[in-house]
């Protein structure tokens, strides 16, 4: 396995930046703009969570093994590496992507 590239790095995180969780403010403009819609009486469009990034070890092994991760970025300065070492070989299984 190799690491990133410095280009290949900076690509993934500016994709890694267009999914970060939403904060606290967005979230309640979010919900408050749905509550207005419906108050109003106007059926609220198809109201799903936006997409963002998943994180955590144990997070992270579930959905791989639901095989609903779509690419896991392992990182590469984990302490101790026996923590991690064993997630490439189950995303592999599960035909995940993973960097």
């Amino acid at each position: 396995a190799t690491t990133l590239t410095k280009n290949q790095a900076a690509t993934l995180f500016s994709l890694l930046n267009k999914y970060r969780p939403e904060s606290p403010a967005e979230k309640k403009e979010r919900l408050q703009k749905r509550a207005e819609a419906e108050a109003a009486g106007k059926a609220p469009a198809a109201a799903q969570k936006p997409l963002f990034v998943k994180s955590g070890l144990n997070h992270v092994t579930s959905l791989v093994e639901q095989r609903k991760a779509k690419l896991v970025v392992i990182a590469h300065d984990v302490d101790p590496i026996e923590l991690v070492v064993w997630l490439t070989s189950l995303s592999r299984n599960a035909l995940v992507p993973y960097v």
